[in-house]
């Protein structure tokens, strides 16, 4: 019985040696497994210049997993947590990477993984834009006991955030220690670049270029070589040593390494022989690339510096026009295209403007102030498109001493006079211009401006012209109440100023302001607006005009409604007596507003509403073309169709009127389609007024005006 029970624990205890061992070996194999995994992609990573095989470290994740998961509290899990973690950063996992490695850091502060554990970590912050706590960790690493590899790669990462950053002396500190002991041969190059274009960017050139020089003693690849000598081209040029700026770019030339870039290189070549006074040069160079060249680009570019040779240099414009038409053939749609383009029409423009003007006894005014305008427009030409300051000024002396009766002859002294200021820096004359428009011309829409320039306004010289008695009629109306007092100088600016700008304005305010505040309850008022809207088709008050007869009150004393379907459709008017019956003066106020009123009907018949907000987004803002600057309207609106969908942006539209000028169509729909308006405030005016939704269900269609305007320098 004894011996027995001896034999059966000696088994048992063999029995729990053997389990014991066996699930060691288990544990031992999967963290093994996971390590040879992780070596594996790690060497292959190395022997493909540092870009990893996902594949390969997504295995060792696997692997390392079974080991934390099953195993946390094995003498392993550091290691395993390491494997994790740069598995996770080459995988690009960067937010399991972080938690990993800031796990190994702070729980495992001794591990022989650590160190390149805060590498790793800082480079995993650097990927999550964590800049801040990147650099920081960059920097302790920098500063501590921390292998060669480990201080190059971060006073390298170092090194670019300042540099970015543009603070190139505290990028240079890093960068330098990478040049002169951290770095390998490649580090040390790339390092060395990064130095060169920080005094590049700082216009230090001298120290630039002796960088660039330096780089080239570094064995550069091809990269690396076309780099340095064509910024040590660009640095010579700023140095105005021009010689050894071509000398640099001839290097490339020769080189058949650089062919594909053998347009580029010419032109700066040409720009060298500019800089260097050698237009003979320059202008072979440009006939070189234009001759031998295949990519229109450089052709483009070509061109249009021979455009501006021909134009600045050689004052001969009829040929700078045909290298700039040449220019907007190779180059459409870039910038030196568009660039191109503007020359060309400008220049185009001469043979309109500059024409010889002779002045007609029998003229008329509107005559006279139609050739001054064309006058006025040539020197502007001349001088803000052209830069011929000369011309321009004999221009402007041209039209004042020509047409001195012209709306735009106390407009031209004042611009007569800032040219004085600016290009002549006289002071003294240009005041002087500037008090003779006044003298000459005490009643012009043009008076505040020169009161501006003289500092003389709210001062006792502020007065006497047209905007002074309309702002006065505004201030009455809006700000005191005294409705008498504003039509008095409303009325007061119609019968004095019948040239001004703001002689429509006021014959309308005066129109609306009886409408509004002291309406007969008859007719008169439909019939005034009949008539200002037939007298002045074209003017925006025209359209203002309009929209009142189709909102016009019933009876004495009725509230005038504006918005919704009511502003699509002509009220009928019934004054006292007359109940019943539709007034229809001169062919028909119904007919009259037959055309304004097919722009608020679909196609389908449904009526839609005016959408009288501004948009809160505007993608592609309207720029008003040079083509339409004769236009000889200050401004008039186009009328739109749009439909909006539920987020207020504009998804479909129709123009339904159109300006004689197509670029200003064009330019107009391209900015209406780019439009957002505010969704709530759609949505309330389809409630309010109860819309028709679009048939195909995509939204609610309103009619939106658009404004064109001419460009303040062309009022």
């Amino acid at each position: 019985m004894t011996i027995n029970r001896t034999l059966k624990t000696l088994l048992l205890v063999f029995m729990l040696a053997a389990f014991g061992t066996s699930t060691g070996c288990v544990y031992y194999n999967t963290f093994y497994n996971a390590k040879k995994s992780f070596n594996e992609a790690e060497k292959a990573r190395k022997k493909k210049g540092g870009r990893p095989n996902s594949a390969q470290y997504k295995k060792a994740i696997e692997k390392a997993l079974k080991v934390t998961d099953n195993y946390p509290h094995s003498k392993y899990y550091d290691d395993a947590l390491y494997v994790l973690g740069v598995s996770y950063f080459y995988t690009e996992e960067f937010l399991k990477a972080e938690r990993r490695l800031r796990e190994l850091t702070i729980d495992y502060p001794e591990s022989e993984f650590t160190k390149e554990a805060q590498l790793y970590l800082a480079k995993t912050k650097l990927e999550l834009g964590d800049m801040e706590d990147a650099m920081g960790l960059f920097g302790n690493i920098f500063e501590s006991k921390y292998s060669r590899d480990f201080k190059s790669e971060a006073a390298m990462a170092l090194g670019e955030y300042n540099f970015e950053a543009e603070k190139y002396e505290e990028a240079n500190k890093y960068l330098q220690a990478v040049r002169d002991s951290l770095g390998d041969d490649i580090n040390k190059r790339k390092a060395q670049i990064y130095i060169a274009d920080g005094y590049f960017n700082s216009f230090k050139f001298k120290d630039a270029l002796g960088g660039y020089l330096q780089v080239l003693g570094m064995e550069p690849d091809k990269n690396d070589r076309y780099h340095a000598l064509y910024r040590a081209a660009l640095c010579s040029y700023r140095m105005q040593r021009i010689n050894d700026g071509l000398g640099y770019l001839n290097d490339l030339i020769a080189d058949q390494l650089y062919f594909d870039s053998l347009g580029a290189l010419l032109l700066k070549v040409a720009e060298g022989y500019e800089y260097d006074d050698d237009l003979e040069m320059a202008e072979a160079t440009y006939g070189q690339i234009t001759n031998t060249i295949e990519r229109k680009n450089y052709v483009g570019e070509a061109y249009y510096q021979l455009g501006l040779i021909y134009q600045y240099d050689y004052d001969n414009l009829k040929e700078a026009k045909d290298f700039y038409d040449k220019a907007v053939e190779n180059a459409r749609g870039s910038t030196v295209g568009t660039l191109a383009l503007q020359r060309s029409s400008a220049i185009g423009k001469l043979e309109t403007f500059s024409q010889a003007i002779q002045v007609d006894t029998a003229a008329t005014q509107d005559t006279i102030d139609e050739m001054a305008y064309t006058q006025y427009l040539l020197a502007e030409l001349y001088w803000f498109e052209l830069n011929k300051p000369d011309s321009a000024i004999f221009e402007l002396q041209y039209l004042i001493d020509s047409f001195s009766t012209a709306y735009d002859a106390p407009k031209a002294m004042i611009a007569l006079s800032q040219m004085s200021r600016e290009f002549y820096e006289d002071t003294t004359k240009a005041d002087s211009l500037l008090k003779v428009a006044l003298r000459r011309y005490p009643h012009s829409d043009y008076v505040p401006e020169a009161l501006d320039l003289l500092g003389l306004r709210e001062t006792a010289a502020d007065t006497g012209y047209a905007a002074h008695y309309f702002r006065k009629a505004e201030n009455f109306l809006v700000d005191e109440d005294r409705v008498d007092s504003a039509l008095h100088y409303f009325q007061y600016v119609t019968d004095n100023f019948p040239d001004s700008k703001y002689y429509l304005h006021a014959r309308f305010n005066t129109i609306l302001t009886r409408e509004l505040y002291q309406s007969p309850g008859d007719s008169s008022i439909i019939l005034a607006y009949k008539e200002y809207a037939d007298s002045f088709p074209n003017s925006e008050f025209a359209a203002e005009a309009q929209k009142r007869l189709r909102s016009a009150p019933k009876t004495k004393g009725a509230e005038v409604k504006e918005g919704g379907p009511q502003d699509s459709l002509l009220a009928e008017v019934e004054p006292e007596g007359n109940q019943g019956t539709t007034i229809e003066p001169e062919g028909g106020v119904s007919a009259y507003a037959d055309y304004q009123q097919s722009l608020y009907i679909r196609p389908n018949g449904d009526t839609v509403a005016l959408l009288d907000e501004e948009p809160v987004e505007t993608i592609e803002p309207f720029v008003f073309p040079s083509e339409a600057y004769g236009m000889r309207e200050e401004g008039f609106y186009l009328y739109f169709q749009v439909l909006l969908d539920f987020s207020g942006k504009v998804i479909d539209y129709v123009l339904k009127n159109r300006s004689e000028y197509e670029e200003i169509n064009q330019r107009a729909e391209r900015t209406v389609a780019s439009l957002t308006f505010d969704p709530l405030a759609a949505s309330k005016r389809v409630s309010d007024l109860n819309l028709p939704e679009d048939p195909e269900g995509r939204g609610h269609w309103f009619v939106y005006k658009f404004l064109i305007e001419k460009p303040d320098f062309l009022r």
